[in-house]
């Protein structure tokens, strides 16, 4: 069996609600922006340029957000595959711009990231995600201490 490992980002804006970004393949299957880590990089430099190189977007990364999952495939052999994501926000007027890997992308609000995602290690990040977005956001708005 081969372990592979990959980082992405999740990328999401505030458009009256807020939208994350997923890049579609061929069959229809939605993903992140995510790709294999290159000897000598970190796995936020990898997520960083992967997310460039798929979606056109350089973002920041918020602090404080990495899920990890994995999981298994055949492509050719057996594949243990883990992906390191992180957690990035763009202004609402952010073009996207797909690599020759994708055929599109969509953004989705949280309740149809649900139904659309295949995998339920996908529905729990982005669960994992808008937690914390809600969790930063009661943060920002509570009054400061006297």
């Amino acid at each position: 069996m081969v372990y592979e490992i990959s980082s992405g980002i999740i990328i999401f804006r505030r458009l009256g609600e807020i939208q994350f970004l997923f890049l579609m393949k061929k069959d229809g299957y939605l993903d992140f922006t995510k790709g294999h880590i290159e000897k000598g990089e970190s796995k936020i430099t990898a997520a960083i340029r992967e997310t460039e190189e798929e979606s056109g977007i350089r973002c920041q990364i918020l602090e404080g957000f990495e899920e990890k999952t994995d999981y298994y495939f055949y492509r050719n052999k057996n594949i243990h595959k883990e992906v390191i994501l992180f957690l990035g926000e763009v202004d609402p007027r952010t073009k996207v711009r797909t690599s020759e890997e994708h055929d599109a992308y969509v953004w989705l609000n949280f309740e149809d990231a649900m139904k659309y995602l295949r995998h339920e290690n996908q529905k729990r990040i982005i669960r994992r995600a808008m937690e914390f977005i809600n969790a930063r956001n009661n943060a920002e708005s509570m009054p400061a201490s006297p």
